[in-house]
């Protein structure tokens, strides 16, 4: 499946393939609602099926990433992180609404109209949402940042190591809640590179921030233009750039991330290069 564009919402970003998942299952909910009432019946089933599918498909995310989650288990309840394992959740949400059919009484039809339905919103927004740009590498964005503590820097010449470059803002509260995972899970490592770029604020208010939460500033630097942003086509705050060691950008999280989403990035970033 393409990587598809996040949609913004005010100052804020909402991934492509979430936004894919809401509509399918909003179609589907509403076509079991329309069919429960055409047979006299309600449709709970529905609502019960999704509500236990995207438990297990985030449970199925989470057995999978557990040496991500073992430092703050409690990370496993951030689900607007993003972080779900999709065929275990479609295969869980439909053992459910077959359970529903054997055991409830529930229409067989109904069943095979919402999931039919569900799935066929699903191609049609695969095909309709647009497709997320290639941010160009960065040799290529021309971009100038200032190191917090003074002096310039080309991002031209972040290359040789892996790096992790994330967009961000003072005032961005999920740019303010990953910012510490982030320090803690790159910053300070040999083999990867932390570059925490704050779009077009003054370095009073980026120190005033760290200063307030106790955060380092070595990895911060300051983009006062916001170039970075607008040359990754980023459209909303935060965005995380996966860069390998020649500059090229080899996988981008719209949204706030999670650790296990920030490894599964360094690991892209990591990988050798495709011929």
């Amino acid at each position: 499946m393409p990587d598809l564009a996040p949609l913004p919402l005010g100052p804020f970003v909402l991934a492509g393939e979430r936004a894919l998942v809401l509509v399918a299952l909003a179609v589907g909910l509403v076509v079991a609602e329309v069919a429960g009432r055409r047979a006299g019946r309600d449709a709970e089933w529905a609502w019960q099926a999704v509500i236990v599918g995207l438990l297990a498909a985030r449970v199925g995310y989470v057995a999978t990433n557990l040496d991500a989650f073992a430092p703050r288990p409690l990370d496993a309840f951030a689900f607007w992180q993003g972080g779900f394992a999709p065929w275990v959740g479609v295969a869980v949400g439909l053992a459910y609404a077959a359970f529903a059919v054997v055991r409830r009484g529930v229409a067989a039809r109904a069943v095979v109209s919402a999931s039919g339905a569900s799935g066929f919103a699903a191609v049609v927004a695969l095909a309709v949402l647009p497709v997320a740009p290639t941010p160009p590498a960065l040799a290529e964005t021309g971009v100038v940042v200032e190191r917090l503590g003074g002096g310039s820097v080309d991002v031209a010449t972040w290359t040789g190591t892996p790096t992790v470059v994330n967009l961000w803002a003072t005032w961005c509260g999920p740019c303010r809640r990953e910012l510490p995972m982030l320090i803690d899970e790159v910053g300070g490592r040999p083999d990867v590179r932390l570059a925490l770029v704050s779009q077009a604020e003054a370095a009073d208010t980026v120190r005033g921030f760290l200063a307030d939460e106790g955060l380092p500033g070595d990895d911060v630097f300051l983009d006062r233009g916001g170039g970075m942003q607008r040359a990754a086509r980023a459209i909303g705050l935060p965005t995380t750039l996966f860069v390998a060691a020649d500059g090229e950008v080899r996988d981008v999280a719209f949204g706030e991330v999670s650790r296990a989403r920030v490894r599964e990035g360094v690991a892209a970033a990591q990988a050798p290069a495709t011929p």
